[in-house]
């Protein structure tokens, strides 16, 4: 299936700032941050959750989230502006860490009384 052309635009008024997402990509007060617009791929499919859907992301913290990554950082007077290569978003789950491997897991840890 071939992406549509957008259509439309979202405009909100958010932290005393105006976001804007249109067929000239994301806009933040005017500025361009990011010139690729959302497209029907971008779309959240019925069986995704909505709220960790990368395509367009307002976060309480401030951070807004666009195609996948963290675009722009917007606090009610500053903007601070990261573009396409901001952080991913949302960050993969942390792994636990597994521990010592090889002989330092098999040390004994004298927990035991041998008699």
């Amino acid at each position: 299936m071939k992406p549509t052309a957008p259509q439309g635009r979202l405009v909100r008024q958010w932290r005393g700032h105006t976001v804007e997402v249109g067929e000239k990509g994301l806009l933040i007060d005017g500025r361009t941050v990011d010139r690729t617009p959302l497209t029907e791929k971008d779309a959240v499919r019925p069986q995704d959750d909505v709220r960790a859907h990368p395509a367009l992301q307002f976060l309480p913290g401030g951070a807004l989230v666009y195609r996948g990554h963290v675009q722009a950082e917007v606090h009610p007077h500053e903007v601070t502006v990261h573009g396409p290569t901001g952080t991913d978003w949302p960050p993969e789950p942390a792994r636990p860490d597994p521990g010592p491997i090889g002989p330092a897991a098999e040390r004994d840890d004298d927990l035991d009384i041998d008699f």
